[in-house]
């Protein structure tokens, strides 16, 4: 190897191990250790000092659901212990968003043990998140436990055109009271109907025999989702995401 080519390699590594140190030491300046004094929920926790922090990555039921507990029970093994935190920054409610560590990563175990599902996952983490997910699904774990028409439904999402089109294979069946939703909290309960074939549109209209409409806007993201079908029971029927 030439002087030159010598000199640019020497100069390529330097760069790199400097960038890896970099990213490090700064990674490390947002570690911190705290004392869980209150568990709000599945996903907020308040700390001794009174910042309310909001899990990375997950999204767990909401109170008024009943297997809301399944996580909050779970994050209340925490109370009054030092965790460790990694603080990412702030959501728009001004929650401090970040990964806790108990050394285990608590986000994670949340979505692996079934008790909470995925939410606007970090990029680096997709594919850990949404293979917790799916194997906690596959099994029935925690909030997933599966309905006897699980497995029954096709679905389709028209992210652009915010459609969902769902196809029954099974006997049709009176889906009144079910819910569907998205990664976030929006949800559409079903009226008095009886599932074959429908198509599910995130706006306004007026629902008929094979068309229902949300009333709602811009549910499915364009980048990445996933759509989850419950029953009046809150078994899950179906399951389908994209993006990931």
């Amino acid at each position: 190897m030439n002087k030159k080519y010598s000199m640019i390699f020497a100069i390529l590594i330097t760069l790199i191990i400097f960038g890896d140190y970099y990213i490090l030491n700064h990674r490390e300046q947002n570690f911190e250790n705290v004392i869980v004094q209150r568990v709000i929920d599945g996903d907020t926790v308040v700390l001794d000092d009174g910042r309310t922090i909001r899990l990375l990555n997950i999204n767990s039921p909401e109170k008024d659901f009943s297997n809301s507990a399944l996580s909050t029970n779970f994050m209340k093994r925490f109370e009054n212990q030092t965790l460790k935190l990694e603080f990412i920054g702030l959501d728009k409610y001004n929650r401090y968003l970040a990964r806790i560590y108990s050394p285990e990563y608590i986000n994670l175990n949340l979505v692996k043990l079934g008790y909470a599902s995925k939410f606007l996952v970090d990029e680096n983490e997709l594919k850990d998140f949404d293979g917790a997910e799916k194997n906690a699904i596959s099994n029935g774990l925690g909030i997933w436990k599966k309905s006897e028409f699980y497995g029954c439904f096709d679905f389709n999402i028209d992210e652009k055109n915010e459609i969902v089109e769902i196809k029954n294979r099974c006997d049709s069946v009176n889906v009144e009271g079910w819910m569907l939703k998205d990664e976030s909290r929006k949800t559409f309960v079903f009226p008095e109907i009886l599932l074959g074939e429908m198509r599910l549109h995130s706006l306004s209209g007026e629902n008929n025999e094979t068309d229902l409409f949300w009333n709602a806007e811009n549910v499915w993201n364009d980048d990445r989702d996933s759509l989850y079908l419950f029953n009046e029971k809150l078994e899950v029927v179906g399951y389908e995401s994209y993006g990931y």
